[in-house]
């Protein structure tokens, strides 16, 4: 009879232990959720889009019929495109800690601010560069800058230089604004100026 008292105390507290468990579960799942909801809905408000669509999304599995969640991912849905991985975007992370070129050439240029960019970035990031026209590649420039990131050396470049940089999806072309200018002159429709 011992053992059948025992066995009857063990799982009276089991019980009790599991029935403590699946109550208290429940309200911190719900808060968290509420939580998840609050950050969400303060980075929909903020603009950060991509944040708010993650965090609201976990609100959406939990509750898929919760209104003000249904409409800011809506929103999100119908007017925010992801941000992309562009090559501008990839030459803005890559932050060029000392550029100095004196009286160079342009294709001399370039290639400085590749061996920069590759080591800046440990070797994950060498920039693409296209040169239109063997003139252009050899215009001389001077260029001393710190801690910039590399589109903006580019820019300066191109400022320095008379050139257009045009992003592409593999590669930054480089060509004269002369050639610019000229084939919108070309376009125009007749009879205009």
């Amino acid at each position: 009879m011992k053992t059948y008292l025992i066995g009857t105390k063990v799982s009276v507290s089991a019980a009790a232990f599991f029935a403590a468990f699946v109550l208290l579960a429940v309200p911190v799942q719900a808060e968290d959720l509420n939580a998840v909801y609050q950050q969400g809905r303060a980075a929909f408000y903020q603009g950060e889009f991509e944040k708010a669509q993650q965090l609201l999304g976990r609100v959406a599995a939990a509750n898929p019929k919760h209104p003000d969640t249904v409409r800011m991912l809506a929103y999100i849905r119908a007017n925010h495109k992801p941000a992309e991985n562009t090559l501008k975007n990839q030459y803005s992370a890559v932050v060029l800690p000392k550029v100095e070129m004196n009286d160079v050439t342009l294709a001399e240029a370039m290639e400085g601010l590749r061996a920069l960019s590759k080591n800046a970035s440990a070797g994950k990031v060498t920039p693409n560069v296209i040169i239109k026209g063997e003139e252009v590649g050899q215009r001389k420039l001077s260029l001393a800058l710190s801690n910039i990131p590399l589109s903006e050396a580019l820019n300066y470049v191109t400022q320095l230089t008379g050139t257009k940089a045009t992003y592409d999806k593999h590669a930054v072309i480089l060509s004269s604004t002369a050639d610019t200018i000229t084939s919108t002159a070309e376009s125009a429709p007749k009879g205009s100026k």
